[in-house]
């Protein structure tokens, strides 16, 4: 014969009421809110999958920092929606930025050089103007939000001149805002800049061929 239990769980003695539950969730995110945290880079190139190189000599140098804060590249939040930490970068911004779309170019089928004293040469110089990861709050979780904007500029010796700028978003919802998240944000962010960027830059010089340089 079965007897019943004298045990009682906590829900039936102790129901959580949804003012609990959201200063419980609120406990956890400020536990977690406080400490510079170093999200990592996305380095490898080639996702765009795109072709159309053709071997063509390029020079990316490089990104020219234009950011109106420098010094870090997001903020961590506690439940209140305030600034409690820094996001740091792992790698210099920049440069990751400019190696990023080298290695895309490269995988593109271009013969890709950071620097070249050939002035025949096509330069596409890149300038950050934003990059900034940080939490939106919502009621339970945690959308980790990653902006990012660049203007690509496109330069030849037979006079060729164009530049465009670019803003992406990436988004990781997650229930509390840990590295990871950030780090998701930011690949999808970076991943969706580089298929617009080699996109543009292929159809750019596929419509303008390069021509004898102006004397």
């Amino acid at each position: 014969m079965f007897k019943r239990s004298s045990s009682t769980t906590l829900g039936s003695t102790f129901p959580l009421s949804k003012g609990l539950l959201i200063t419980i969730v609120g406990a956890v995110f400020a536990g977690c809110a406080f400490g510079n945290i170093t999200v990592p880079m996305p380095q490898p190139g080639g996702t765009t999958g795109y072709s159309g190189g053709a071997d063509r000599p390029v020079v990316v140098p490089a990104f020219v920092d234009k950011r109106y804060d420098q010094s870090r590249v997001g903020m961590k939040k506690n439940n209140f929606n305030q600034d409690t930490a820094s996001v740091l970068p792992s790698l210099n911004v920049n440069e990751w930025l400019g190696t990023r779309l080298g290695n895309e170019l490269k995988s593109a089928g271009f013969r890709v050089d950071t620097k070249s004293e050939n002035a025949k040469v096509t330069k596409i110089q890149g300038f950050t103007q934003k990059l900034f990861i940080e939490p939106v709050i919502q009621w339970s979780t945690v959308d980790v939000e990653a902006d990012l904007s660049v203007l690509i500029h496109v330069s030849r010796p037979d006079g060729l001149e164009a530049e465009r700028r670019y803003f992406v978003k990436g988004l990781d919802p997650a229930l509390m805002a840990l590295e990871d998240s950030y780090a998701s944000s930011l690949r999808q962010a970076m991943d969706a800049l580089m298929k617009r960027v080699v996109a543009d830059i292929i159809n750019l010089l596929n419509r303008f061929p390069e021509t004898e340089a102006r004397p």
